[in-house]
Protein backbone atom coordinates (compact mmCIF):
# COMPACT_ATOMS: atom_id res chain seq x y z
CA UNK A 1 0.00 0.00 0.00
CA UNK A 2 1.21 3.44 -1.03
CA UNK A 3 1.97 5.43 2.22
CA UNK A 4 1.36 9.39 2.12
CA UNK A 5 2.89 12.17 4.38
CA UNK A 6 0.90 12.83 7.19
CA UNK A 7 0.30 16.21 9.50
CA UNK A 8 -2.27 16.38 12.26
CA UNK A 9 -3.41 19.62 14.13
CA UNK A 10 -4.81 19.28 17.25
CA UNK A 11 -7.43 22.65 19.10
CA UNK A 12 -7.98 22.18 22.74
CA UNK A 13 -10.58 24.27 23.62
CA UNK A 14 -11.88 23.40 27.12
CA UNK A 15 -14.36 25.44 28.05
CA UNK A 16 -15.78 25.56 24.80
CA UNK A 17 -15.51 21.99 22.57
CA UNK A 18 -17.91 23.60 20.30
CA UNK A 19 -15.16 26.66 19.20
CA UNK A 20 -12.37 23.84 17.91
CA UNK A 21 -15.22 21.66 16.14
CA UNK A 22 -16.23 24.55 14.53
CA UNK A 23 -12.76 26.15 13.80
CA UNK A 24 -11.66 22.57 12.40
CA UNK A 25 -14.83 22.35 9.88
CA UNK A 26 -13.10 25.11 8.10
CA UNK A 27 -10.02 23.68 7.68
CA UNK A 28 -10.90 19.76 6.92
CA UNK A 29 -13.52 17.15 7.11
CA UNK A 30 -11.81 14.93 8.68
CA UNK A 31 -11.68 15.57 12.36
CA UNK A 32 -11.96 13.46 15.40
CA UNK A 33 -13.26 14.64 18.99
CA UNK A 34 -11.26 13.50 21.99
CA UNK A 35 -12.45 14.63 25.33
CA UNK A 36 -12.20 17.50 27.27
CA UNK A 37 -12.63 19.64 24.30
CA UNK A 38 -9.68 18.27 21.94
CA UNK A 39 -10.47 18.07 17.97
CA UNK A 40 -7.53 16.34 16.03
CA UNK A 41 -7.81 17.31 12.07
CA UNK A 42 -5.92 15.51 9.51
CA UNK A 43 -4.26 19.25 8.09
CA UNK A 44 -1.96 16.90 5.19
CA UNK A 45 -3.49 18.31 2.52
CA UNK A 46 -3.36 22.30 3.65
CA UNK A 47 0.20 22.58 2.83
CA UNK A 48 0.89 24.31 -0.78
CA UNK A 49 -2.64 25.86 0.14
CA UNK A 50 -1.79 27.83 3.21
CA UNK A 51 2.32 27.24 4.12
CA UNK A 52 4.08 25.47 6.39
CA UNK A 53 3.05 23.82 8.89
CA UNK A 54 4.01 26.69 10.89
CA UNK A 55 1.73 28.81 8.60
CA UNK A 56 -1.40 26.02 9.22
CA UNK A 57 -0.87 26.62 12.86
CA UNK A 58 -0.91 29.90 12.78
CA UNK A 59 -4.32 30.04 10.92
CA UNK A 60 -5.56 27.93 13.15
CA UNK A 61 -4.59 29.51 15.88
CA UNK A 62 -6.05 32.63 14.46
CA UNK A 63 -9.17 30.98 13.65
CA UNK A 64 -9.46 29.85 17.61
CA UNK A 65 -9.27 33.71 18.36
CA UNK A 66 -11.51 35.17 15.63
CA UNK A 67 -14.39 32.73 17.22
CA UNK A 68 -13.60 32.87 20.78
CA UNK A 69 -13.24 36.68 21.27
CA UNK A 70 -16.58 37.35 21.65
CA UNK A 71 -17.28 37.25 25.44
CA UNK A 72 -13.85 35.60 26.33
CA UNK A 73 -10.13 36.43 26.65
CA UNK A 74 -7.45 35.66 24.51
CA UNK A 75 -5.62 32.16 23.76
CA UNK A 76 -4.07 30.95 26.81
CA UNK A 77 -6.00 33.04 29.16
CA UNK A 78 -7.54 30.63 31.40
CA UNK A 79 -5.39 29.23 34.32
CA UNK A 80 -5.29 25.91 36.23
CA UNK A 81 -4.33 22.66 35.09
CA UNK A 82 -5.59 21.41 31.45
CA UNK A 83 -7.71 24.14 31.68
CA UNK A 84 -5.32 26.05 28.70
CA UNK A 85 -6.00 26.68 25.01
CA UNK A 86 -3.51 25.68 23.16
CA UNK A 87 -2.78 24.60 18.91
CA UNK A 88 -0.33 21.65 18.08
CA UNK A 89 0.92 20.28 14.54
CA UNK A 90 2.56 17.03 14.21
CA UNK A 91 3.37 14.31 12.14
CA UNK A 92 0.67 12.03 14.27
CA UNK A 93 -2.12 12.46 16.30
CA UNK A 94 -0.85 11.01 19.95
CA UNK A 95 1.65 13.93 19.23
CA UNK A 96 -0.61 16.48 18.43
CA UNK A 97 -2.67 15.65 21.65
CA UNK A 98 0.20 15.34 24.27
CA UNK A 99 1.60 18.84 22.89
CA UNK A 100 -1.53 20.64 23.17
CA UNK A 101 -2.50 19.21 26.24
CA UNK A 102 1.00 20.09 27.97
CA UNK A 103 1.79 23.66 25.96
CA UNK A 104 -0.82 26.06 25.87
CA UNK A 105 -0.58 28.56 22.55
CA UNK A 106 1.08 27.11 19.65
CA UNK A 107 3.41 24.20 19.20
CA UNK A 108 4.93 23.03 15.74
CA UNK A 109 6.30 19.58 15.50
CA UNK A 110 7.79 18.70 12.12
CA UNK A 111 11.15 16.53 12.42
CA UNK A 112 12.41 15.59 15.48
CA UNK A 113 9.31 14.05 17.28
CA UNK A 114 10.25 12.37 20.32
CA UNK A 115 12.56 15.27 20.79
CA UNK A 116 9.88 17.18 20.89
CA UNK A 117 7.61 14.85 23.91
CA UNK A 118 10.66 13.57 25.60
CA UNK A 119 11.13 16.32 27.85
CA UNK A 120 7.39 16.30 29.06
CA UNK A 121 5.99 15.02 32.75
CA UNK A 122 4.55 11.68 32.82
CA UNK A 123 1.39 13.29 34.73
CA UNK A 124 0.89 14.83 31.07
CA UNK A 125 -0.21 11.62 29.64
CA UNK A 126 -1.80 10.25 32.90
CA UNK A 127 -4.16 13.21 33.06
CA UNK A 128 -5.02 12.72 29.39
CA UNK A 129 -6.13 8.91 29.68
CA UNK A 130 -7.93 9.66 32.84
CA UNK A 131 -9.75 12.33 31.63
CA UNK A 132 -10.63 10.15 28.30
CA UNK A 133 -11.44 7.01 30.34
CA UNK A 134 -14.01 9.66 32.69
CA UNK A 135 -16.12 10.69 29.69
CA UNK A 136 -16.10 7.57 27.95
CA UNK A 137 -17.06 5.25 30.89
CA UNK A 138 -20.20 7.31 31.16
CA UNK A 139 -20.86 7.13 27.59
CA UNK A 140 -20.47 3.55 27.90
CA UNK A 141 -23.76 0.95 27.56
CA UNK A 142 -23.40 -1.13 30.82
CA UNK A 143 -22.56 -4.36 29.10
CA UNK A 144 -19.03 -2.40 27.63
CA UNK A 145 -18.58 -0.48 31.15
CA UNK A 146 -16.82 -3.25 33.20
CA UNK A 147 -14.09 -3.77 29.98
CA UNK A 148 -13.34 0.10 29.97
CA UNK A 149 -12.87 0.09 33.93
CA UNK A 150 -10.38 -2.93 33.52
CA UNK A 151 -8.60 -1.29 31.30
CA UNK A 152 -8.22 1.69 32.84
CA UNK A 153 -6.67 0.01 36.01
CA UNK A 154 -4.44 -1.91 34.24
CA UNK A 155 -3.10 1.57 33.03
CA UNK A 156 -2.72 3.12 36.82
CA UNK A 157 -0.99 0.07 37.74
CA UNK A 158 1.64 0.66 35.20
CA UNK A 159 1.24 4.04 36.27
CA UNK A 160 2.55 3.42 39.69
CA UNK A 161 4.87 0.68 38.78
CA UNK A 162 6.65 3.42 36.19
CA UNK A 163 6.44 6.14 39.28
CA UNK A 164 8.24 3.62 41.74
CA UNK A 165 11.07 2.69 38.77
CA UNK A 166 11.72 6.75 39.10
CA UNK A 167 10.49 7.28 35.42
CA UNK A 168 9.44 10.68 35.40
CA UNK A 169 9.33 11.90 31.92
CA UNK A 170 7.99 10.78 28.64
CA UNK A 171 11.40 10.38 26.91
CA UNK A 172 12.49 8.15 29.67
CA UNK A 173 9.14 6.03 29.16
CA UNK A 174 10.13 5.73 25.67
CA UNK A 175 13.82 4.64 26.26
CA UNK A 176 12.66 1.66 28.37
CA UNK A 177 13.39 -2.04 26.07
CA UNK A 178 9.96 -2.62 25.04
CA UNK A 179 10.16 -6.48 25.52
CA UNK A 180 11.49 -6.34 29.31
CA UNK A 181 8.54 -3.86 29.97
CA UNK A 182 5.71 -6.14 28.18
CA UNK A 183 6.72 -9.13 30.41
CA UNK A 184 6.55 -6.61 33.54
CA UNK A 185 3.29 -4.39 32.95
CA UNK A 186 2.28 -6.64 29.96
CA UNK A 187 0.47 -4.73 26.81
CA UNK A 188 -0.82 -1.73 29.11
CA UNK A 189 2.62 -0.76 29.44
CA UNK A 190 3.83 -1.61 25.63
CA UNK A 191 0.41 0.73 24.87
CA UNK A 192 1.98 3.47 27.38
CA UNK A 193 4.98 4.04 25.70
CA UNK A 194 4.24 3.62 22.28
CA UNK A 195 1.40 6.38 23.42
CA UNK A 196 4.63 8.60 25.03
CA UNK A 197 6.69 8.30 21.43
CA UNK A 198 3.82 9.62 19.73
CA UNK A 199 3.14 6.59 17.64
CA UNK A 200 -0.44 6.16 16.85
CA UNK A 201 -2.80 2.94 17.89
CA UNK A 202 -5.16 3.38 14.95
CA UNK A 203 -5.64 5.81 12.16
CA UNK A 204 -7.67 8.77 12.83
CA UNK A 205 -11.72 8.10 12.31
CA UNK A 206 -13.54 10.79 10.76
CA UNK A 207 -16.59 13.01 12.88
CA UNK A 208 -19.68 11.18 11.11
CA UNK A 209 -21.49 14.25 11.78
CA UNK A 210 -18.98 16.17 9.86
CA UNK A 211 -20.33 16.64 5.72
CA UNK A 212 -17.34 14.76 3.91
CA UNK A 213 -16.88 15.13 -0.26
CA UNK A 214 -16.24 11.77 -1.00
CA UNK A 215 -17.19 9.93 -4.34
CA UNK A 216 -16.55 5.79 -5.06
CA UNK A 217 -17.12 3.19 -7.51
CA UNK A 218 -16.85 -0.31 -7.70
CA UNK A 219 -16.09 -1.66 -11.25
CA UNK A 220 -17.51 -4.82 -13.34
CA UNK A 221 -14.47 -5.11 -14.76
CA UNK A 222 -10.91 -4.23 -13.94
CA UNK A 223 -9.27 -1.64 -15.67
CA UNK A 224 -5.50 -1.39 -16.61
CA UNK A 225 -5.13 1.84 -18.72
CA UNK A 226 -5.40 5.63 -17.84
CA UNK A 227 -8.14 6.30 -21.04
CA UNK A 228 -10.79 4.19 -19.84
CA UNK A 229 -9.85 5.25 -16.15
CA UNK A 230 -10.21 9.20 -16.95
CA UNK A 231 -13.80 8.83 -18.12
CA UNK A 232 -14.45 6.96 -14.46
CA UNK A 233 -12.69 10.48 -12.62
CA UNK A 234 -15.05 12.09 -14.77
CA UNK A 235 -18.17 10.36 -13.54
CA UNK A 236 -16.77 11.14 -9.86
CA UNK A 237 -15.93 14.39 -10.13
CA UNK A 238 -18.22 15.93 -11.71
CA UNK A 239 -21.18 15.18 -8.64
CA UNK A 240 -18.34 16.46 -6.76
CA UNK A 241 -17.92 19.61 -8.21
CA UNK A 242 -21.56 20.31 -8.09
CA UNK A 243 -21.35 19.64 -4.21
CA UNK A 244 -18.48 21.75 -3.55
CA UNK A 245 -20.32 25.12 -5.64
CA UNK A 246 -23.65 24.45 -3.71
CA UNK A 247 -21.65 24.62 -0.39
CA UNK A 248 -19.52 27.56 -2.11
CA UNK A 249 -16.15 26.06 -1.48
CA UNK A 250 -13.32 24.65 -3.54
CA UNK A 251 -11.06 21.88 -3.29
CA UNK A 252 -7.69 22.92 -1.98
CA UNK A 253 -6.49 18.82 -2.48
CA UNK A 254 -7.71 15.77 -4.02
CA UNK A 255 -7.17 12.07 -2.09
CA UNK A 256 -7.31 8.95 -4.60
CA UNK A 257 -7.38 5.83 -3.56
CA UNK A 258 -7.36 3.00 -6.33
CA UNK A 259 -8.27 -0.34 -4.96
CA UNK A 260 -6.29 -3.22 -6.95
CA UNK A 261 -7.10 -6.58 -8.04
CA UNK A 262 -3.93 -8.07 -5.49
CA UNK A 263 -6.09 -6.03 -3.04
CA UNK A 264 -3.67 -2.90 -2.48
CA UNK A 265 -4.05 0.29 -2.54
CA UNK A 266 -2.50 2.69 -4.75
CA UNK A 267 -3.07 5.82 -2.72
CA UNK A 268 -1.91 9.59 -4.06
CA UNK A 269 -2.46 12.99 -2.56
CA UNK A 270 -2.86 16.28 -4.76
CA UNK A 271 -2.21 19.27 -2.97
CA UNK A 272 -3.64 22.10 -5.11
CA UNK A 273 -1.80 25.58 -5.08
CA UNK A 274 -5.63 26.97 -5.05
CA UNK A 275 -8.90 26.12 -3.76
CA UNK A 276 -10.70 25.06 -7.16
CA UNK A 277 -14.12 23.01 -8.43
CA UNK A 278 -13.59 22.73 -12.04
CA UNK A 279 -14.24 19.20 -12.62
CA UNK A 280 -12.38 18.85 -16.03
CA UNK A 281 -9.06 21.00 -14.83
CA UNK A 282 -9.28 18.37 -11.60
CA UNK A 283 -9.71 15.57 -13.86
CA UNK A 284 -6.74 16.18 -15.88
CA UNK A 285 -4.39 16.81 -13.00
CA UNK A 286 -5.33 13.40 -11.84
CA UNK A 287 -4.40 11.77 -14.90
CA UNK A 288 -1.40 13.76 -15.56
CA UNK A 289 -0.06 12.52 -12.37
CA UNK A 290 -1.43 8.88 -12.52
CA UNK A 291 1.23 8.93 -15.97
CA UNK A 292 3.85 9.74 -13.87
CA UNK A 293 3.24 7.07 -11.03
CA UNK A 294 0.92 4.63 -12.55
CA UNK A 295 -0.64 1.49 -10.42
CA UNK A 296 1.10 -1.57 -10.66
CA UNK A 297 -1.80 -3.44 -11.33
CA UNK A 298 -5.50 -2.96 -12.39
CA UNK A 299 -8.09 -0.94 -10.56
CA UNK A 300 -11.55 -2.62 -9.29
CA UNK A 301 -12.69 0.19 -6.82
CA UNK A 302 -12.08 4.06 -7.45
CA UNK A 303 -12.48 6.36 -4.05
CA UNK A 304 -11.95 10.29 -4.29
CA UNK A 305 -12.16 12.48 -1.70
CA UNK A 306 -11.47 16.56 -1.90
CA UNK A 307 -10.82 18.55 1.29
CA UNK A 308 -12.57 21.76 0.99
CA UNK A 309 -11.69 25.19 1.77
CA UNK A 310 -13.27 28.39 1.03
CA UNK A 311 -14.26 29.62 -2.69
CA UNK A 312 -12.15 32.54 -3.88
CA UNK A 313 -12.98 35.69 -4.59
CA UNK A 314 -11.38 37.35 -7.69
CA UNK A 315 -10.79 41.21 -8.36
CA UNK A 316 -9.79 41.87 -11.28
CA UNK A 317 -7.93 45.23 -12.09
CA UNK A 318 -8.54 47.25 -14.85
CA UNK A 319 -4.78 48.98 -15.41
CA UNK A 320 -3.20 45.61 -14.90
CA UNK A 321 -2.51 42.96 -17.26
CA UNK A 322 -5.13 39.62 -16.28
CA UNK A 323 -2.75 36.96 -14.57
CA UNK A 324 -3.12 33.46 -15.37
CA UNK A 325 -5.86 31.43 -13.88
CA UNK A 326 -4.35 29.14 -10.64
CA UNK A 327 -6.37 26.29 -13.07
CA UNK A 328 -4.25 27.52 -16.25
CA UNK A 329 -0.89 27.28 -13.70
CA UNK A 330 -1.38 24.04 -12.20
CA UNK A 331 -2.53 22.45 -15.31
CA UNK A 332 1.03 23.68 -17.09
CA UNK A 333 2.96 22.56 -13.90
CA UNK A 334 1.52 19.76 -13.80
CA UNK A 335 2.08 18.27 -17.58
CA UNK A 336 5.87 19.73 -17.23
CA UNK A 337 5.89 17.49 -14.18
CA UNK A 338 4.52 14.36 -16.37
CA UNK A 339 6.71 15.31 -19.21
CA UNK A 340 10.54 16.27 -17.60
CA UNK A 341 9.30 14.45 -14.14
CA UNK A 342 8.81 15.89 -10.85
CA UNK A 343 12.53 16.83 -9.49
CA UNK A 344 13.63 18.49 -12.83
CA UNK A 345 10.58 20.78 -12.54
CA UNK A 346 9.50 23.78 -10.08
CA UNK A 347 10.91 26.70 -8.55
CA UNK A 348 14.47 26.56 -7.93
CA UNK A 349 15.23 27.74 -4.31
CA UNK A 350 18.51 28.79 -2.43
CA UNK A 351 19.46 25.82 0.74
CA UNK A 352 21.34 27.02 3.44
CA UNK A 353 24.39 25.27 2.82
CA UNK A 354 28.54 25.83 2.20
CA UNK A 355 28.12 23.86 -0.66
CA UNK A 356 28.45 25.81 -4.39
CA UNK A 357 25.59 26.40 -6.17
CA UNK A 358 23.44 24.23 -3.57
CA UNK A 359 19.90 24.37 -4.55
CA UNK A 360 16.44 22.14 -5.29
CA UNK A 361 13.43 22.56 -6.57
CA UNK A 362 10.28 23.28 -5.41
CA UNK A 363 6.41 23.01 -6.22
CA UNK A 364 5.67 26.04 -8.38
CA UNK A 365 4.08 29.22 -5.87
CA UNK A 366 2.86 31.73 -8.44
CA UNK A 367 2.43 33.87 -5.51
CA UNK A 368 5.55 33.04 -3.66
CA UNK A 369 7.36 36.18 -2.34
CA UNK A 370 8.73 35.36 1.07
CA UNK A 371 12.38 35.48 1.09
CA UNK A 372 12.03 31.64 2.20
CA UNK A 373 11.30 30.87 -0.71
CA UNK A 374 12.80 33.08 -2.86
CA UNK A 375 14.24 31.83 -6.20
CA UNK A 376 17.76 32.20 -8.07
CA UNK A 377 16.88 34.87 -9.84
CA UNK A 378 16.75 37.15 -6.83
CA UNK A 379 18.93 39.62 -5.51
CA UNK A 380 22.74 37.82 -4.38
CA UNK A 381 23.71 37.48 -1.35
CA UNK A 382 26.20 40.05 0.56
CA UNK A 383 28.83 37.03 0.34
CA UNK A 384 28.76 36.66 -3.46
CA UNK A 385 29.64 40.22 -4.22
CA UNK A 386 32.98 41.06 -5.15
CA UNK A 387 32.88 43.80 -2.99
CA UNK A 388 32.54 41.39 0.04
CA UNK A 389 35.35 39.94 -1.02
CA UNK A 390 37.84 43.17 -0.80
CA UNK A 391 37.83 42.93 -4.87
CA UNK A 392 37.34 46.86 -6.19
CA UNK A 393 35.48 47.38 -9.47
CA UNK A 394 34.29 50.48 -10.57
CA UNK A 395 30.59 51.55 -10.18
CA UNK A 396 30.90 49.49 -6.69
CA UNK A 397 27.63 50.97 -5.53
CA UNK A 398 26.00 48.37 -7.95
CA UNK A 399 25.13 45.19 -6.83
CA UNK A 400 26.20 42.46 -9.07
CA UNK A 401 24.97 39.45 -9.75
CA UNK A 402 27.39 36.25 -10.51
CA UNK A 403 25.58 34.21 -13.33
CA UNK A 404 26.83 30.85 -12.99
CA UNK A 405 27.93 28.21 -16.08
CA UNK A 406 26.14 24.76 -15.65
CA UNK A 407 28.59 23.03 -15.36
CA UNK A 408 31.57 25.20 -14.94
CA UNK A 409 33.76 25.48 -17.93
CA UNK A 410 36.83 24.35 -17.76
CA UNK A 411 39.81 26.96 -18.35
CA UNK A 412 43.68 27.09 -18.18
CA UNK A 413 45.28 29.69 -15.85
CA UNK A 414 49.07 30.96 -15.46
CA UNK A 415 49.52 30.85 -12.25
CA UNK A 416 52.63 33.31 -10.62
CA UNK A 417 53.61 33.46 -6.29
CA UNK A 418 50.22 31.80 -6.10
CA UNK A 419 48.01 34.13 -7.84
CA UNK A 420 46.21 33.76 -11.04
CA UNK A 421 48.21 35.82 -13.47
CA UNK A 422 46.51 34.68 -17.33
CA UNK A 423 42.95 33.22 -18.28
CA UNK A 424 42.78 30.79 -21.19
CA UNK A 425 39.68 29.72 -22.63
CA UNK A 426 39.03 27.36 -25.68
CA UNK A 427 35.18 28.45 -26.48
CA UNK A 428 34.27 31.70 -28.47
CA UNK A 429 32.92 34.50 -26.91
CA UNK A 430 33.64 33.71 -23.20
CA UNK A 431 35.81 36.26 -21.51
CA UNK A 432 40.21 35.70 -21.18
CA UNK A 433 43.41 36.75 -20.98
CA UNK A 434 45.06 39.08 -18.71
CA UNK A 435 44.24 39.21 -14.71
CA UNK A 436 44.17 43.18 -13.87
CA UNK A 437 43.66 42.36 -10.08
CA UNK A 438 42.53 39.46 -8.29
CA UNK A 439 40.96 38.41 -4.98
CA UNK A 440 41.11 35.31 -3.17
CA UNK A 441 41.67 32.28 -2.65
CA UNK A 442 38.86 31.58 -0.30
CA UNK A 443 38.78 27.76 0.27
CA UNK A 444 35.96 25.88 0.87
CA UNK A 445 35.42 22.01 1.45
CA UNK A 446 32.61 19.79 2.72
CA UNK A 447 30.64 16.72 2.56
CA UNK A 448 34.22 14.43 2.73
CA UNK A 449 31.48 11.76 4.36
CA UNK A 450 29.59 11.39 1.27
CA UNK A 451 30.39 8.94 -0.99
CA UNK A 452 27.78 9.75 -3.92
CA UNK A 453 29.95 12.37 -4.82
CA UNK A 454 28.77 15.62 -3.87
CA UNK A 455 31.75 16.34 -1.69
CA UNK A 456 33.80 19.67 -2.95
CA UNK A 457 37.27 20.56 -2.34
CA UNK A 458 38.24 24.03 -3.82
CA UNK A 459 40.07 27.63 -4.04
CA UNK A 460 37.75 30.30 -5.45
CA UNK A 461 38.95 33.32 -6.82
CA UNK A 462 37.49 36.74 -7.90
CA UNK A 463 38.93 38.25 -11.07
CA UNK A 464 38.84 41.30 -13.23
CA UNK A 465 40.31 40.45 -16.53
CA UNK A 466 41.68 42.98 -19.37
CA UNK A 467 38.41 43.35 -21.22
CA UNK A 468 37.33 44.82 -18.53
CA UNK A 469 35.33 41.57 -17.34
CA UNK A 470 34.81 39.93 -14.14
CA UNK A 471 34.40 36.13 -13.06
CA UNK A 472 34.77 33.68 -10.61
CA UNK A 473 37.24 30.99 -10.69
CA UNK A 474 37.79 28.31 -8.99
CA UNK A 475 41.05 25.30 -8.53
CA UNK A 476 39.15 22.21 -7.77
CA UNK A 477 42.24 21.31 -5.20
CA UNK A 478 42.43 17.38 -5.35
CA UNK A 479 43.14 17.41 -9.26
CA UNK A 480 44.48 20.82 -9.33
CA UNK A 481 41.97 21.33 -12.72
CA UNK A 482 40.84 24.85 -13.16
CA UNK A 483 37.15 26.12 -14.04
CA UNK A 484 35.22 29.20 -14.52
CA UNK A 485 32.13 28.96 -12.12
CA UNK A 486 30.71 32.25 -13.71
CA UNK A 487 30.55 35.83 -14.52
CA UNK A 488 30.23 38.81 -12.40
CA UNK A 489 28.02 41.39 -14.27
Amino acid sequence: MSTLPTLYACLRVPQRPDLAVTVAKDFSPRLQRYPHGCVVLDVSGLERLLGTPQTIGEELEKGVEGQGARGERGLGSQRGRGNHRAVAVAPTQSAALLLAAAHPGLTVVSVDMFAALAPLPIDVLYHFLAEAHDVTFFRTKRAHAAKQHAQWESYEKAFDALRRWGIATLGELGALPAGALSARLGQSGVMLQRFASGLDAQPLVPDADIPRFLQHIELEWPIDALEPLSFVLARLLDPLSALLERADRGAAAIRLDLRLVDRTTHARLLQLPAAMRDAKVLRTLLVLDLESHPPHAAIDHVTIEVDPAPARILQYSLLERARPSAETIATLTARLSALVGETRSGTPVLLDSHRPDAFELRLFAADSGSSETRGLGSAPRAADTPNARGLELPNSRLVLALRRFRPPRAIRVTVERGHPVRVAIDRKGMPGGQVVQCAGPWRSSGAWWDHGGRQWNRDEWDVELGDGSACRLFRERDTDSWFMEGILD
